[in-house]
Parts: C-alpha cells; sequence; structure tokens
C-alpha cells in the first residue's frame, strides 16, 4: 500500500491533477490536452462517448495558454451529462462547484507535476500487469467495483468465470464520495476473497481515475477507459456509477444497449445477484425457477461493517478480519 501513499493527498479540488494525468496518457478516449471546445462539445452531444473532462477555470494548478473559454449551462450539464433532472443531486452540484467555465489547452504548474507523475507511473504499472494477464489468459474481463465483496459480488464473479477465464477486478480509486470504501480497505477485502475462494481465476489490479456518479453516462465513460487500459470485455452491474437512488436499476443497460454498434468493446451486463428465499442460494440474474429473491442489501452490509456486526450474506472470515483493522473502512 506504500505506493498509494500519495494518493491520500489528493482531495476532491486536486482531482484535477488525475485527469490532467489520465488524459495526457491517453487513457481517456475521444479526447486529449488539445481537444478543442468543438470536440468537447460533440462527446456532449454523443453518450457513446463517455464523459467529457472538463477543466474549470482559475484553478491554481495549471498554467492557461489561451483566452478562448467554454461556458455550459447548468441545464446541459444536469440533462445531457448525467442525464438526470434532479438538481439536488449531489455529484452534479459538486461537478458545478468550480463554476460552469472551462478551460483548455492547459499547462501544469511545476509544483504540482510530481503528482501527475506519480499518477502516471501508478497507472503504468497497472496497465503492464493487465497486458500480462491478458497474455496468460485467452478471455479476461475487467469488473469495476466500490463495495466491499458480499456473497452476492462473489456469485457474480463465479458466473463471469463461466464466460471468460479470468477476471480482474479493477476498481476505479481516487477521491470519492463521503461513505464510499477506503481504497486500501478495498484492495484487503479482494486480496482475502482472491487468496481464499478465487486463487489464480481472480486479480485485483486498480486504476487511478475519477468518479462522477454520473450513472448511464459513466457506465460508457468506463467501459471506454477499459478499452484504452488493455481490456476487451468489461461488465456493468445493475446500478452502475449511480448514488443516491439518482437512476433506475438497468438505466445503464439500457443506454449501453442503444450504442451496442459504437461502443468499441464487449460489454457483459447483469441484472445483480439475489438470494431465493426457497432454494435456499444465490442467484445472478433472477435465474431462478422459485421467483421468491430477497435483496442482498449493501446498505445493510455497511452498517453492520460499521457496528462490527456479522452480515448473513457476506464471508464471515472477511468480515471478522475487517472488524480489526486499525484504518477506517468508510470516507
Amino acid at each position: 500500500m506504500s505506493k498509494l501513499k500519495f494518493l491520500r493527498k489528493i482531495s476532491s479540488q486536486k482531482k484535477y491533477l488525475i485527469d490532467f494525468s489520465n488524459l495526457r496518457d491517453n487513457l481517456i478516449p475521444y479526447q486529449n490536452l488539445n481537444s478543442s471546445f468543438s470536440d468537447l462539445k460533440k462527446i456532449i452531444d454523443n453518450p457513446h462517448m463517455g464523459l467529457p473532462i472538463l477543466f474549470p477555470k482559475k484553478l491554481k494548478y495549471f498554467k492557461y495558454n489561451k483566452k478562448e473559454e467554454l461556458k455550459l449551462q447548468k441545464s446541459i450539464i444536469l440533462e445531457k451529462i448525467f442525464l438526470s433532472e434532479n438538481k439536488d443531486y449531489k455529484p452534479y452540484k459538486n461537478f458545478i462547484k468550480s463554476g460552469t467555465i472551462y478551460k483548455n489547452n492547459l499547462v501544469i504548474n511545476g509544483k504540482y507535476l510530481v503528482i501527475v507523475n506519480e499518477i502516471t507511473k501508478f497507472n503504468k504499472r497497472s496497465i503492464n500487469t493487465i497486458r500480462e494477464i491478458n497474455n496468460k489468459y485467452k478471455t479476461t474481463c475487467a469488473f469495476q467495483t466500490r463495495n466491499i465483496p458480499h456473497s452476492g459480488h462473489e456469485e457474480i464473479i463465479r458466473y463471469l468465470l463461466k464466460k471468460f477465464d479470468h477476471v480482474v477486478i479493477n476498481p476505479i480509486i481516487g477521491p470519492k464520495k463521503k461513505g464510499d470504501v477506503n481504497f486500501e480497505v478495498l484492495k484487503e477485502a479482494y486480496d482475502y476473497i482472491i487468496n481464499s475462494k478465487f486463487k489464480k481465476k481472480l486479480s485485483y489490479v486498480p486504476i487511478i481515475a475519477n468518479m462522477f456518479y454520473a450513472g448511464p453516462r459513466e457506465a460508457i465513460h468506463h467501459s471506454n477507459i477499459r478499452k484504452s487500459i488493455g481490456f476487451k470485455n468489461f461488465v456493468v452491474g445493475r446500478d452502475h456509477a449511480g448514488a443516491f437512488n439518482n437512476y433506475k436499476p438497468l438505466d445503464a443497460h439500457k443506454l449501453i444497449l442503444k450504442y451496442k454498434n459504437k461502443i468499441k468493446i464487449n460489454i457483459e451486463t447483469h441484472k445483480g445477484a439475489y438470494y431465493c428465499q426457497d432454494c435456499k442460494r444465490i442467484s445472478v440474474n433472477f435465474n431462478c425457477k422459485h421467483k421468491n429473491f430477497k435483496n442482498i442489501s449493501g446498505t445493510e452490509f455497511r452498517k453492520k461493517l460499521e457496528r462490527k456486526k456479522l452480515f448473513f450474506f457476506a464471508d464471515k472470515n472477511l468480515q471478522k478480519r475487517l472488524h480489526n483493522l486499525k484504518i477506517k473502512l468508510f470516507i
């Protein structure tokens, strides 16, 4: 974990350094550091391109070479980028907190270059690891997560392993919203799951990028990033990159289906994992004849972890291991 010490110092404002690094390293398709405002507008108008990476004016981390500016209406950001009508949606409000006037053709302020280079160095190591995994196995699939795994997540991984030779847990790590899992805890949890249950069928390889909690469009944005870092397959779940119940389940699936022919990576979708109360087992995609399903609540799991109580639908040894950690489980 020592390799990630610098990440603890990246605040929600410094997240723009992550965006700068990712654009400089060509991890964001359809956009780079020299993209014009017309390029950005094209991305905004075309959901299959993912999300536009925007830099508000007057950020101390950058020098601005040109006087031109892009001013976006708040309604455009809410409706086109977040695909929402909820003006109180917290991630949207955070997105516009630094203003809605944006600059391009940035140059990094020298004293912040060390952080940008650390991000690049970490991501290059991850990309090299992904390349090695792809060379070793015939088929691999990337799995995005920001949750401590419960039994439902484990069953989804088993479901994917019926289709692919190897699954890579490939979380996006960086500044997150309050209440998300500490990235060090996430690694601890998956290290345990891999070593105790999946062995060589599962790997944990994070990538440093930003979360926007923009739901369906971010699901495509995440897919595009995975294509850039070397994956051919990526899985999108029931409520991918959503928060605060802002999106309906499967909204991301519908958008992906709409633009399937324009997305340049194979996207596997699933409807989640549920507990069948008749046959007493967990089912993915409601694939059980009984249809008597119980939701496996991530919220309840989190509350149990915070109180150091055991959750029925999660590995007991994993939970005890997390109870004994001396770091905060959640941000």
